[in-house]
């Protein structure tokens, strides 16, 4: 547990450094986190485990997508911010937590499909690059 508060820690760091605001606060019921402007705000009362991919998640909005207009493209941005949230949990060997997983906010087929496409193609490109004699 304290790599992972150690990992808050940073963004947190990041965060403050990058000119942005983080606070945790009240948020509507499964929203873990938001994004508004500078300010990206945590639900209040995440465990560590929960608020660690919360906090990356967010944090890849801000970095990627402010300044845009969502419109059309939300979905296409909360993937993204999925893509980021996964290759660095990954990246970092820690995985989302089971209960996320078995949430019931996956009730579509595809929920979670991004995840597992990542995984995939991590996978297939390590395999291909060390094939190839590369680095993985």
């Amino acid at each position: 547990m304290t790599t992972i508060l150690n990992h808050i820690r940073s963004l947190e760091g990041y965060v403050e450094y990058s000119g942005a605001r983080l606070v945790r606060d009240a948020l509507p019921e499964r929203v873990q986190g938001r994004v508004c402007g500078d300010l990206i705000t945590l639900r209040a009362g995440l465990t560590p485990e929960q608020e660690l991919p919360t906090l990356v998640h967010e944090l890849a909005h801000w970095l990627a997508h402010r300044g845009a207009c969502p419109g059309i493209h939300c979905t296409v941005f909360e993937y993204e911010a999925e893509a980021v949230e996964a290759l660095v949990m990954a990246r970092l060997g820690l995985r989302r937590p089971a209960a996320d997983l078995a949430d019931s906010a996956f009730d579509d087929p595809t929920d979670g499909l991004l995840s597992a496409s990542v995984a995939r193609v991590i996978l297939a490109s390590s395999r291909i690059c060390g094939a190839l004699g590369l680095a993985t």
